[in-house]
């Protein structure tokens, strides 16, 4: 992903601002929105609009599921985004993205090529950094962890983690990836008894 978003001053006086959790979910939705019109699954996703699920925003974010649920709540209530379920995941809306981002954009597209090019640069190469956790020899990246939100909770997940990072042996391990999956796999079914459906449908926000 390229490009950048434009933040005004005065965000410090709107209401959430000192409201940390609030405030970086707020601003991972305006990183992720489109800002332009795209098809996905038969859907059309306007400008403005992402679709994640609360377990992908925590993961993004680094907060838990109930944290960031409570901060879509807060966003939701004060009309800062629209929040809408669909068959292929949550579908969430910053009501006045083009408000805040239209300008941006007019902006960079006449930027010259070689500054456009710097730009482009610089963010593939924090994309080849976008490392969720990392201990020993091993790391894993947040692609990668959404991937194995298919099939697992977030929590599951950091669990897992958290266990080969305790395990004595975990140094003749080649990939965090892998043995993650190798090791959610002998967990199932789960400790906490949810069956696969129910935890498609936590993904996308279905249910609670």
């Amino acid at each position: 992903m390229s490009g950048w978003i434009k933040i005004h001053r005065q965000i410090i006086e709107w209401e959430w601002f000192t409201d940390t959790n609030t405030f970086r979910v707020f601003l991972q939705l305006l990183l992720k929105a489109n800002h332009k019109e795209k098809k996905y699954r038969g859907m059309v996703l306007k400008v403005g609009t992402i679709i994640t699920s609360r377990d992908i925003l925590a993961l993004e974010t680094r907060l838990s599921v109930q944290q960031v649920r409570t901060a879509l709540h807060k966003l939701k209530s004060t009309n800062e985004i629209t929040i809408k379920t669909s068959s292929q995941g949550t579908i969430i809306e910053v009501v006045n993205y083009a408000k805040y981002q239209l300008a941006t954009n007019e902006v960079t597209n006449k930027q010259p090529i070689n500054n456009q090019q710097v730009t482009t640069n610089k963010n593939e190469k924090n994309n080849k950094e976008n490392i969720y956790r990392e201990f020993q020899h091993l790391f894993i990246t947040e692609d990668e962890v959404k991937k194995l939100l298919d099939k697992h909770t977030i929590t599951q997940i950091n669990n897992v983690l958290n266990d080969i990072e305790n395990y004595k042996q975990n140094t003749k391990y080649k990939s965090l990836y892998l043995t993650a999956v190798k090791w959610l796999q002998k967990n199932e079914p789960t400790s906490e008894g949810i069956s696969p459906e129910e935890i498609k449908a936590r993904k996308y926000g279905l249910i609670k």
